[in-house]
Formats: C-alpha cells, structure tokens, sequence
C-alpha cells in the first residue's frame, strides 16, 4: 500500500462512517496510488477516502434516485460518523440541517492514508491513520501492510467497536482479511449499546413492503440495502423479481469452499414471500473488483 501522509479536512462536507475528506502534503502522490485508476481531485488537491474493508450504514444514498435515502439514523448510521470523526481527533463540530459540516475544532487535522487503489467514483480506497505515519516511512512509498499497523486504523477501530460491516474485496491480503473477520465475529457476539449488531437482521430476515421497511425499521448490510433500495425504487415492494435484479447486477464473489468466483449475488441471498435475508455472514464472502 502506498503511504500518503496530509490532512483530514471535514468542514463543508457531509462525513458518514466509511469516508473522509484527505489532502496529501505533496498531491501528486495520488497519481502514485496502485492499479491503474485515478484519484479524482479538487483545486487544492485533496480527495476522498473511501476506507476499505468496511461498510457503514448509508447516510446520504442516492443510487437510482431521486433524492437520497438513508438506513436507520438512530439505529447506528450517525453512531460510525460521529466516531471516526472523534477518534480523528474533530470536536466541537457544527452541522446545518442537510447535515453539512459549517465549523469544526480545528479545522483539520494531521494524519496518513494508505491507499491499496481507487474505485470507479474516484475515491481512494485506504486504511486511515491518525497523526504521523508508521515510523521509518516516508511519504510516497510503497509498503506492506501486516496486522500490527492495521490495529493502528480507523478500519480496525469502528469494526472492533461493532460500529461497521465487514465487507471485503479481493485486494485486500488474506493475512488483513482473516484479522478483519475475527475482529467483526468477536462484535457481533459482543453486540455493545450503538453498535450495528443490536439491530442486524441480514442473515436473520428482514420483512420488506416497502422503502420505509429499510430506510427507517430494519438495519441490513449496507450492500443489501443499496441493492434493495434501487430495486424497491425501480419496481416496488413485491420481492419475486428480487433475484433475477442480483443477477442482472453480475458481481462476482468467492466463498472459502469454492476456489473460482461465483457471479451474481442472489447465490447469497434467499428470499421468501416478503422476507428477504443473506444466506452466510458477510465476513465469509470475498467480493471481485470491477
């Protein structure tokens, strides 16, 4: 992973629980980020940080829109932002009523990514650190990341405290991966007060007749969720087409006891009447890059 070392900055944006606003000291570094896409950038050189390996619940989705929709926000969708925003090291911050951030104490504060690549939207997909890199880096320099550094993330942190799901990709290493699943295991058991496990009904079933069943009754995976939301949107609460809607989507996944990548994500999900639910935990699923 490739060490970025900069600024987080939250004022005049919309922080939710997996993303974050960076500006590295040299921006240039991001044309440096593996695999092949660009981070996309503002005039002053920052860009967003799409933290990998976790998923929070959904504050600001838009998908097939119109407008936005957001997944329980007393149920644990602000509970992941107010965290990351706090263990980066923000307080005193000022939101107006689209939740824009308008003042923050300071106004940004020092710390490192490490950047693994970058999605289709543009976002640097990274491990967040706070303050000074790892010691005897520099910035712009290509590391390997072991599990010792991982514990030091905000990754690792919200998913300990039980706050996000895991929700893993291929290019992430397994050493990295098999950490990740032990420590979202031991939360789900811990199921602590705000945490995301209280209310999780992905593998137990989620009653669906509507957008309001997962926009404001029923906490899912994010993942779930999206594909739902669009789908519910498209062509309303009757679940019968849910699968063949998995299957058009064609993302592709391998589970421990299968070697090749299985494509379409109804083989994960089973539905029945209006209850809709994931068929294994998330944290056995590795999910193909696009």
């Amino acid at each position: 992973m490739l060490v970025i070392k900069g600024t987080y900055r939250i004022v005049d944006s919309q922080p939710d629980g997996d993303t974050v606003h960076f500006t590295p000291q040299d921006p240039g570094f991001w044309h440096d980020v593996p695999g092949g896409r660009r981070v996309q950038r503002n005039s002053t050189g920052g860009g967003t940080v799409r933290m990998d390996a976790i998923d929070a619940l959904e504050t600001h989705y838009t998908g097939v829109g119109p407008g936005t929709l957001h997944q329980p926000l007393g149920l644990g969708a602000h509970a992941a932002r107010d965290e990351l925003i706090a263990w980066l090291g923000f307080t005193g911050v000022v939101r107006n009523a689209d939740e824009k951030v308008t003042a923050s104490t300071p106004e940004t504060v020092p710390g490192y990514v490490l950047a693994a690549g970058a999605d289709v939207h543009g976002r640097a997909i990274a491990l967040v650190g706070r303050g000074k890199p790892p010691a005897g880096t520099r910035s712009g320099e290509r590391i390997t990341v072991g599990v010792e550094l991982l514990r030091e993330t905000a990754n690792h942190h919200l998913l300990a405290r039980g706050l996000v799901y895991p929700t893993f990709y291929s290019s992430l290493p397994e050493v990295l991966r098999a950490e990740l699943a032990t420590v979202a295991r031991q939360a789900r058991v811990a199921k602590a007060p705000g945490s995301v496990w209280q209310h999780d009904v992905t593998t137990d079933g989620a009653k669906v007749n509507g957008l309001a069943s997962i926009t404001d009754q029923q906490v899912l995976l994010p993942k779930l969720f999206r594909r739902l939301a669009d789908y519910l949107r498209l062509f309303g609460p009757a679940l019968d087409s849910f699968p063949a809607y998995l299957a058009g989507e064609g993302e592709e996944f391998r589970v421990p006891e299968q070697r090749a990548a299985v494509r379409g994500l109804q083989h994960l999900v089973e539905v029945s009447g209006d209850t809709v639910r994931m068929t294994r935990p998330i944290e056995d699923v590795v999910l193909v890059e696009k």
